[in-house]
């Protein structure tokens, strides 16, 4: 358990190309801005969800957007939402989006072509 917790960490930390100013100082403050200024409300549930981890991870870091993933399935899971797998494995393609695209729209194209 410790291992894949210390794996995580490292693969989070990869390098998001022409990174952004960050949202909010703080790590909460940062998700929720993102989420609020950059993932439209009407999109379908995968995309919102592939969307946000990627944009969490440009304009926060690759570790608060695994967090905010785990933190909305847990959310979902003790108060009354509606968790899924399919949720954190879009939350999880937005992120591996994020390490190769070069701005927001990249990113966009990238989770499109992922099927989100």
């Amino acid at each position: 358990m410790i291992v894949a917790l210390a794996l995580l960490g490292l693969a989070a930390c990869a390098t998001v190309p022409n990174r952004p100013p960050r949202a909010a100082t703080s790590s909460f403050g940062c998700m929720q801005a993102v989420v609020k200024e950059k993932v439209p409300a009407d999109l379908p549930d995968k995309r919102q969800h592939c969307l946000a981890g990627g944009l969490i991870a440009r304009y926060c870091s690759g570790t608060e957007a695994y967090l905010a993933g785990a933190g909305k399935e847990l959310k979902d899971l003790f108060g009354g939402g509606d968790p899924e797998w399919a949720d954190w494995r879009a939350d999880r393609a937005g992120i591996a989006c994020a390490r190769s695209a070069s701005n927001d729209e990249e990113l966009a194209q990238c989770c499109e072509q992922r099927g989100y």
